[in-house]
């Protein structure tokens, strides 16, 4: 018997907001084993309300800031972004990147490149491929911004003065 595959939730693309949000639960679920009324109350709302707005998919936008939070994922974010044709890049926290996070990135990298070349050849998901393409493109442009951070002194603020 085989073990499930887990779940790359770094590479999950959301294709409406329902799914965002559900799969914002989810993730709470797998990785914070986080249950619905828990996350309602980390939200503030009942769990009967977060029940509703999950199975409509029509979140009030004051919620979706703390429901991420409570959920460790922006994936409602992602999906507004994405639609408007517009990147989400994390801030940068002034780190030297690892060498399993180069490495991980070098990985994902040939993957998409991968791909890209299969979707040339006929064969693939044109929707996935460009999905990827564009987290590609994200945690790229997170590792320039590290880099920028790098080469410039830290500005710290002197509030006695």
């Amino acid at each position: 018997m085989t073990k499930p595959k887990r779940r790359q939730w770094s590479r999950v693309v959301a294709r409406s907001l329902p799914e965002a949000l559900q799969l914002c639960k989810e993730h709470a679920q797998a990785t914070r084993n986080m249950s619905v009324p828990r996350i309602a109350d980390r939200t503030g709302v009942s769990p009967d309300m977060l029940y509703k707005y999950l199975g409509n998919g029509d979140m009030p936008a004051s919620l979706l800031i703390p429901y991420m939070a409570a959920t460790g994922r922006e994936y409602p974010l992602q999906y507004m972004a994405h639609s408007l044709d517009k990147l989400v890049v994390d801030m940068p926290k002034g780190k030297k990147p690892s060498m399993p996070t180069l490495s991980h990135l070098n990985q994902f990298a040939n993957q998409v490149i991968g791909m890209t070349m299969q979707l040339e050849a006929g064969n693939g998901n044109a929707q996935h491929v460009a999905e990827q393409i564009v987290l590609l493109m994200q945690d790229l442009a997170y590792h320039k911004l590290e880099a920028e951070q790098l080469d410039e002194p830290q500005q710290t603020l002197d509030l006695l003065n």
